[in-house]
């Protein structure tokens, strides 16, 4: 089918100290989502391995209208749209007592498990149920140019809790990353509205990324995180101007 959905329970341990959903929550609940989707049709990691292709997250849009209660029951709905170039596209929400919190747009790339090198759409050759709908995003050509002001503002180094099955750096970890080094005051006094992530180089356990940022609007701020010339990621993070909605409202 061309949708798939399940839900969970928002664990308190996902929440930030405002008690809500954390970006690299949000972001690990639907990564796995898309997985599981294609666990349902058939195409496992597994399956996929012995075709020697793996499926690697390239860019990822988040847009927070809200944000569930820990303990509360969360359904993550999800579906894969056409590809557009070498991109497969995938929606995906949140949502708590019918009401949708949370939306993400994904760009994800096909590439050889071995040498993480992108194939054509055309290389995945089993069935695969697109959503005909309209796809209300361009992620797949989503940029983040880097301003002239940006300034170094720490180093990350990756640790072995921040690799998953591909050897890299999770996606999700960089949500992580992205907040630790967004200035604590508005981390701690807005909530996050709008995120986008370009996974650009992978990064390997001990690769030291130089962070570097800065402020590009009144709520809005750029974030990259460097392995000598290479840019390994980079962010645009926007936050409500409101502090009313720095805490959950039941849905």
């Amino acid at each position: 089918m061309p949708f798939f959905e399940e839900s969970f329970l928002f664990s308190a341990s996902e929440a930030d100290l405002y008690r809500r959903m954390k970006l690299s929550a949000v972001l690990r609940h639907m990564q796995d989502a898309a997985g599981r989707h294609l666990d349902s049709l058939g195409y496992s990691y597994e399956k996929l391995m012995e075709k020697h292709q793996v499926f690697l997250l390239s860019k990822m849009e988040i847009l927070f209208e809200g944000s569930p209660m820990p303990e509360q029951e969360v359904t993550v709905r999800t579906r894969p749209h056409p590809a557009k170039g070498a991109c497969f596209l995938r929606e995906t929400q949140l949502e708590a007592n019918g009401k949708p919190l949370i939306f993400g747009n994904a760009a994800w790339i096909l590439a050889d498990n071995e040498t993480h090198r992108v194939l054509r759409p055309s290389a995945f050759d089993w069935d695969y149920p697109f959503d005909s709908a309209e796809f209300n995003s361009d992620i797949a050509r989503k940029r983040i140019p880097e301003p002239e002001n940006t300034l170094l503002l720490g180093e990350r180094q990756i640790r072995y809790s921040d690799l998953d099955g591909n050897r890299h750096v999770n996606n999700a970890v960089y949500g992580d990353i992205l907040c630790d080094f967004l200035p604590v005051d508005w981390m701690s006094s807005f909530p996050l509205h709008r995120v986008s992530l370009l996974y650009e180089h992978e990064a390997f356990l001990g690769d030291r990324l130089q962070i570097t940022g800065c402020q590009t609007g009144e709520n809005r701020w750029y974030l990259a995180g460097r392995r000598g010339d290479e840019r390994c990621f980079a962010a645009e993070a926007e936050f409500f101007l409101s502090p009313e909605s720095s805490r959950p409202v039941p849905a």
